[in-house]
């Protein structure tokens, strides 16, 4: 038994020293390849008193004429225009160290509340920077795919089931192509990641639209990177967590597009996870962190120091264990 108990400790020594602990995975490409050009869609969330601002960036290839984009949220929704280098940022922001409040009235848009047609109502058309969005709800998911194909947005037919979970818990949604000076006139290719747009509104819940994305979801899969801003550490199943900690606005200082959007502290959690088709079928809720895996906002995993104390922990343990047995 003694010669057992010995052996399981050298062995636990051994594969921690010898086995650095890893929260993110590796590859060939750099970290700021990892963040920024390689996942499909990315994401900020800030989640703040039922009120949620939802910064997203999408890859797009082909003709800026050509681009369609429909996203559902929740709540009555107000969009922003978004600098690019808001991405770069978090980036940066979340890199590990070297060896407000709302009243219920959105306001701004033009409203259009007379455009209604059979069972699809448009409520207000904007230019957001590159984008002309239209906000619509509906009654009906096959109205809403005549309606969307009859104004350029080329939706599939297999896609009312997937609108229609929607229609049922009567969210809305936002419709955006690509329109500005620049691609009035002339037809602009776009190749890669393409500016940000945000959107807030009120939700239960801490939410990110995945399952609209089975309809143009690659055979590869798709990767998702998002970044949580909220009162509590956040997970969703299958997640990869690469960072957590408390964020004030007093360390955004050298963030000035995060500084514009963060006013108050919160804890920050990036998480990165590759989708297959089949395991998009539902949308992401982040939820809290159970606190019995929460280890991490204790010591720092990836230090000599935190992997020291993690191993006085499991020996105490197993000599506990070993004195019950006697």
């Amino acid at each position: 038994m003694k010669r057992i108990f010995y052996l399981i400790l050298i062995f636990i020594m051994v594969t921690f020293y010898l086995t650095p602990i890893s929260l993110a995975d590796g590859g060939l490409f750099t970290q700021l390849y990892r963040d920024i050009y390689e996942p499909n869609q990315l994401a900020m969330i800030v989640f703040d008193d039922m009120v949620e601002k939802i910064i997203f960036q999408i890859d797009y290839e082909g003709d800026a004429e050509d681009f369609a984009w429909v996203v559902p949220v929740p709540g009555y929704p107000k969009l922003f225009s978004v600098e690019e280098d808001i991405f770069y940022e978090l980036h940066k922001l979340t890199q590990p160290p070297p060896p407000s409040s709302f009243g219920c009235g959105w306001g701004a848009g033009v409203q259009t509340p007379d455009l209604e047609d059979e069972g699809v109502h448009v409520w207000e058309e904007n230019q957001v920077g590159i984008y002309h969005t239209t906000t619509l709800s509906a009654t009906d998911p096959n109205s809403l795919v005549v309606w969307l194909n009859d104004n350029g947005y080329a939706f599939p037919a297999e896609g009312q089931e997937v609108l229609d979970y929607y229609v049922q818990q009567s969210w809305f949604f936002v419709a955006m192509k690509i329109q500005h000076e620049g691609t009035m006139n002339s037809s602009e290719n776009y190749s890669g990641a393409i500016q940000p747009i945000g959107i807030m509104f009120f939700s239960d819940e801490m939410i990110y639209p995945l399952k609209i994305s089975t309809l143009s979801v690659p055979s590869w899969g798709t990767e998702v990177l998002i970044y949580a801003f909220s009162d509590e550490r956040v997970t969703f199943p299958g997640a990869a967590e690469e960072y957590n900690a408390i964020v004030t606005p007093d360390q955004l200082k050298e963030y000035p597009i995060l500084q514009g959007l963060i006013d108050e502290t919160f804890v920050l959690t990036k998480l990165r996870k590759n989708f297959s088709a089949e395991e998009m079928d539902e949308d992401l809720i982040l939820l809290p962190v159970p606190k019995y895996i929460a280890l991490g906002n204790i010591i720092d995993l990836n230090s000599p120091v935190g992997q020291f104390v993690l191993i006085i922990g499991i020996f105490i343990f197993l000599l506990k264990t070993k004195k019950r047995n006697i």
